[in-house]
């Protein structure tokens, strides 16, 4: 545990500093934790650092005793927070051991064609791998004994072979099995088979009612949805057990009541999601994207504190660190959302996990290609005084925002007045 007497400090991989006329706002861009000194203090840190003086012994090199008290708090606050750390401490620790969660994409196919699908999953897309192939793949992730195996697609109970695939994980895998699904295949014979095999179903709505709902999702499937929840119950499965998701658009956002009242009416629980810009999402951007944050009318100075007190800076993620992600190919990714060639980092079927989250070669890709903060790449962001606030903590969410120069602009024209106001005023 560092202390104030320590000599070789630095700050942590994961501090982010954004300086603004005579203050500095320093983050822990992992916990989300965050706070603003004096540009006086924040230099003053930066030669006990560079000086290699220990906190404490700078500290009582100080003439001044408010600089003294003042200073010897924020150092505190900063250890405390993991802002700075020993210099030799290797924050960042690969270790197949520490992998807690997989998500498996059985398939690409789905029987529905969602407006906002950030996979473009489609009827007509091919499953290659078979089930002996899925199978093997299965053995692999319970050998490497994580707590957590989700399984999505696509729609993965369109697979003909979905019952076997359930069975074998239930006999075999030892941790917890989620699953997302449309709910729309959900019938009396597969909600038996889910119970048996799954300890917790999330159902993708979209919406609050059969318009709201059809709208994303197609015709008639509102009432799918409704039925399956009846289904799963009756074998039961309980409210904590299932979820109901709507992610945001434009035309529900407004509506988020009339959502969970939905969920309450059916006894589940309900989750809302951020609309992520890939996929279809991105082709449908501009008719379904929301606004991320409050008009500025009407919040006062109190209002102001009041967010500014509950205001989180994530910037960094843990995907490819403790959890990853296998495609319908065997492909592996650090999650659903950064499937994609620059992300993918093996192929499950082909080589070792053990090989190849030892090696250096991953080491160097989790280092360099997700520990970052997107914003610093981006001419247009990386001087702005708001920037790692506007920044989503998932770096998929991130590039399909930053990436495009439309919905950057777009967002920044809502993000910015609102964050501005409320770090700087």
């Amino acid at each position: 545990m560092l202390t104030l007497n320590d000599n070789d400090i630095a700050f942590s991989k994961y501090a982010q500093f954004i300086k603004e006329k005579n203050t500095v706002i320093i983050i822990n861009g992992y916990s989300g934790v965050w706070g603003a000194v004096d540009r006086d203090m924040f230099d003053k840190i930066n030669y006990c650092i560079v000086n290699r003086f220990s906190p404490l012994q700078y500290i009582n090199s100080l003439d001044s005793q408010c600089d003294k008290q003042q200073l010897s708090e924020i150092f505190q606050v900063l250890i405390e927070e993991k802002m700075l750390k020993n210099s030799s401490e290797e924050e960042l620790k690969i270790d197949i051991k520490n992998i807690k969660d997989v998500e498996f994409k059985l398939t690409n196919r789905c029987n529905l064609k969602c407006l906002h699908c950030a996979a473009s999953a489609d009827i007509n897309n091919e499953d290659l791998l078979g089930t002996e192939e899925i199978i093997k793949i299965l053995n692999k992730i319970s050998k490497m004994n994580v707590d957590t195996l989700l399984l999505t697609g696509g729609e993965p109970l369109i697979r003909k072979d979905i019952e076997q695939i359930l069975l074998h994980i239930n006999k075999n895998f030892k941790g917890k099995v989620n699953l997302i699904t449309n709910g729309t295949l959900i019938n009396k014979e597969m909600a038996a088979i889910l119970k048996k095999c799954i300890g917790a179903i999330s159902i993708s709505i979209d919406g609050y009612d059969e318009k709201s709902t059809e709208y994303v999702r197609g015709k008639g499937v509102y009432k799918k949805i409704v039925q399956a929840v009846h289904y799963l119950k009756e074998v039961g499965f309980t409210k904590d057990t299932i979820d109901l998701s709507m992610t945001c658009t434009y035309q529900n956002i407004e509506h988020k009541d009339n959502f969970y009242n939905l969920c309450k009416k059916l006894d589940v629980t309900g989750s809302v999601r951020k609309l992520s810009p890939l996929g279809r999402g991105l082709k449908n951007y501009k008719d379904i994207g929301t606004r991320d944050y409050l008009a500025l009318n009407g919040i006062n100075s109190e209002d102001i504190e009041t967010i500014r007190e509950s205001l989180e800076c994530k910037i960094f993620c843990r995907a490819g660190i403790e959890k990853f992600m296998i495609n319908e190919f065997g492909d592996m990714y650090p999650c659903l959302i950064l499937e994609s060639e620059e992300y993918k980092f093996g192929n499950i079927i082909k080589e070792d996990p053990n090989y190849i989250f030892a090696s250096k070669k991953y080491y160097e890709f989790i280092k360099n290609k997700l520990q970052r903060s997107i914003v610093d790449d981006v001419d247009k962001c990386k001087d702005c005084n708001v920037r790692y606030f506007c920044m989503d903590r998932c770096l998929g969410q991130n590039i399909g925002y930053y990436s495009n120069k439309e919905i950057c602009e777009y967002r920044c024209n809502q993000v910015y007045p609102y964050l501005n106001k409320v770090l700087w005023d």
